[in-house]
């Protein structure tokens, strides 16, 4: 005995259950092939370009380099959100906290006031997009520059 499998060798349900498992393995590629969109499809959601038109105006009246603070949603989803708004504004760095005296507001409703207690509206630029100050860390340099 050579210890090698021939197909004669191998019980028919062995066989049965080894060409289910190819198949099953087969169909599940092909959805997968199906169902992905193409990378230069037309009508294909640009995300990352709407992102950077909604922090277009903000942008322009931020300095161009520091450090800024983020408030938006909560929950798991919410951190696409706070990913999207650091590439819209780079190169600043968007720190997820309130502890700066620029805070961008990042909301799909209107803020909540939980979020926003003590801070100051500066500007609403609309598309749930806002920009704070924090009167606790108004003397940094951040603000200065905004002013």
């Amino acid at each position: 005995m050579d210890g090698s499998l021939s197909p004669d060798s191998l019980p028919p349900r062995t066989i049965i259950a080894a060409l289910i498992f190819v198949a099953c393995c087969l169909l599940s590629s092909a959805r997968l092939v199906m169902e992905t969109p193409a990378l230069n499809h037309p009508g294909g959601d640009h995300i990352a370009q709407r992102s950077d038109e909604r922090f277009g105006a903000l942008k322009a009246e931020l300095p161009q380099s520091g450090v800024v603070g983020y408030i938006g949603e909560t929950g798991s989803p919410a951190v696409g959100d706070y990913y999207l708004a650091q590439y819209a504004l780079a190169p600043l760095v968007v720190d997820h906290s309130a502890n700066h005296g620029l805070v961008v507001g990042n909301f799909s409703a209107g803020p909540p006031a939980v979020a926003t207690q003590g801070l100051r509206l500066v500007k609403d630029y609309g598309s749930g997009v806002a920009l704070f100050t924090n009167p606790a860390f108004a003397d940094s340099a951040a603000t200065k520059d905004a002013r």
